[in-house]
């Protein structure tokens, strides 16, 4: 099957000339979207790609010069639009390009309202200059807050931070629509932790704080020693509030290197999460006592797959729980997913279906299992 996508221009100017949106957007594809690939216009905003020469679509050809295109769609003020990849079916690519802002925006916010069947990303610029972060000011400006609910006490233990601007979110906890790229991993979790710090040192805070942090980010020579000031900053104090998720895990991870991450963050979490996507993650690898839990983090699949992903994981449930490690699921969507973990005694769960991704944190809040999400 030939890959399909629709990149399509959020956030334009109300008002402005759609011709000439097309013809700006024409043009920046016709230079980085060469043949054999294959564009046309779906609307004003929204353009179908092809590559008949691949298994998925690149991005990498049209973020070398992202940053030009919104350029050339600012009105004067800001950095301009942004630049959303949807890849599918055919059904879905057309269902999405079809959707108003309105609903885009609700998309973004809670990514089970976007076409099934497809995986959202942003076009972010690639600069080959530099392996450092990408700009903290590119991100998302404020905290977002994921709950993370305990099925034994009914409620919310704490949250998972990240990060939000306008309509459009970045977390751990919400799919691959809401993860952030690669490329602003390592900016994403540092914003993150400057930010966890900041409400750990103020009194009042309830609940536990989960940080994302990435395993290219912390083994990564130019960004590590960045990560490692902040982790030093951590008040001791408060470690019992502060738990750390570590994403972005090789499915080869050695056991030496987990060895590593673990007494790299000991110091400065009480708790220390692995969220993986492999069912079949080498928890031979796992030392016991080195982490607190492991996560499995949902396919954004039909719930058949997604389901099967889960049964193929707890056939191995027993070796998580010899390494005394808690075993948590996200991505969570629907209530009868949820109803599922409860029936499995799954300890923690998250995901658009168990809280909304909120300014205010839910750490500390009782809730009903019916009455999910929050």
């Amino acid at each position: 099957m030939i890959p399909a996508g629709c990149l399509r221009i959020f956030g334009v100017v109300p008002g402005a000339s759609q011709q000439r949106l097309a013809q700006v957007i024409d043009g920046f594809l016709a230079k980085n979207w060469s043949p054999p690939r294959r564009f046309a216009q779906m609307t004003a905003c929204a353009f179908l790609l092809t590559d008949p020469g691949a298994s998925r679509i690149d991005v990498a050809p049209l973020a070398v010069s992202a940053s030009a295109l919104q350029r050339s769609l600012a009105s004067g003020q800001g950095a301009g639009p942004s630049l959303l990849l949807f890849e599918g079916a055919m059904a879905a690519v057309q269902a999405f390009a079809a959707l108003d802002d309105q609903a885009l925006a609700s998309g973004l916010r809670d990514p089970s309202r976007l076409p099934p069947g497809g995986r959202l990303t942003q076009v972010t610029d690639i600069s080959p200059h530099t392996s450092a972060p990408t700009a903290l000011a590119s991100l998302p400006a404020t905290a977002s807050f994921a709950g993370v609910y305990s099925l034994d006490r009914r409620g919310f233990i704490g949250d998972v931070l990240g990060r939000t601007s306008g309509g459009g979110v970045h977390s751990l906890v919400g799919g691959a629509a809401t993860m952030p790229a690669p490329d602003q991993a390592a900016a994403f979790d540092l914003a993150c932790l400057a930010e966890g710090l900041r409400m750990l040192t103020t009194p009042g805070h309830v609940g536990v704080l989960f940080f994302p942090l990435s395993y290219a980010g912390l083994t990564d020579q130019a960004t590590g020693p960045s990560y490692a000031k902040l982790l030093g900053a951590m008040p001791a104090d408060r470690r019992n509030q502060a738990a750390a998720n570590v994403y972005g895990l090789p499915s080869n991870v050695t056991g030496r290197a987990l060895q590593w991450v673990s007494a790299t963050l000991a110091g400065a979490f009480a708790y220390i999460d692995l969220r993986i996507t492999d069912p079949d993650f080498p928890v031979a690898n796992v030392k016991e006592g080195a982490f607190s839990s492991a996560t499995l983090v949902l396919p954004d699949g039909d719930a058949a797959q997604r389901q099967g992903v889960v049964s193929r994981w707890l056939t191995g449930r027993a070796a998580w729980r010899e390494r005394r490690l808690w075993t948590a699921l996200t991505n969570l969507r629907a209530p009868q997913e949820i109803q599922a973990a409860a029936t499995l005694q799954i300890p923690f769960i998250s995901g658009p279906g168990v809280s909304a991704f909120a300014a205010s944190a839910f750490g500390g809040r009782a809730r009903a299992l019916l009455e999910l999400p929050a």
